[in-house]
């Protein structure tokens, strides 16, 4: 369960992914996420080549919380930065609002792959899950830049009613 702690992010208790199936991380995997509300159930399938792209879910979680954009507008060397990378996934926003909710998050690699069938299996098991339908999928969902969090977070909890 999440933490009810609210103050700051440095201070807050963000999840963490868990290991239950094993997986070996140093070798390409697929993940789940799975955000209960209670209400509803949220999925989301994604690939990994390495186990730092788990963490990276909760350092995007944190930068919400404190309501900066996903990356600076100017690169280090002073280009500015690509639309895309200023943007956060549909799922980035919803675990963000598990956190404040206090919604249950599970989020685990479920299976090892190999690197050239990795875009093809992930696929495949989005397929199969769903992951894209029009209401709880969160695969192929809008991406939305921190500005937007506040609408996009009340249309949720409304559509969760």
């Amino acid at each position: 369960m999440l933490s009810t702690n609210k103050n700051s992010t440095s201070d807050m208790k963000i999840y963490k992914w868990t290991n239950p199936k094993k997986v070996n991380l140093q070798q390409p995997f697929l993940y789940h996420i799975c955000i209960n509300t209670g209400q509803a159930e949220f999925n989301y399938i994604g690939k990994a080549s390495k186990k730092s792209r788990l963490n990276e879910y909760r350092r995007n979680v944190a930068k919400i919380l404190d309501g900066k954009a996903r990356r600076p507008k100017t690169k280090r060397n002073g280009e500015p930065q690509s639309p895309g990378n200023l943007r956060y996934r549909y799922v980035h926003l919803v675990l963000a609002l598990a956190h404040k909710q206090n919604w249950e998050i599970k989020h685990y690699p479920i299976e090892n792959v190999e690197k050239d069938n990795l875009n093809d299996r992930e696929q495949q098991v989005i397929k199969e899950l769903n992951t894209t339908c029009e209401n709880f999928g969160l695969n192929e969902k809008q991406t939305w830049e921190i500005e937007e969090l506040e609408a996009l977070s009340l249309e949720l909890l409304k559509g969760l009613k």
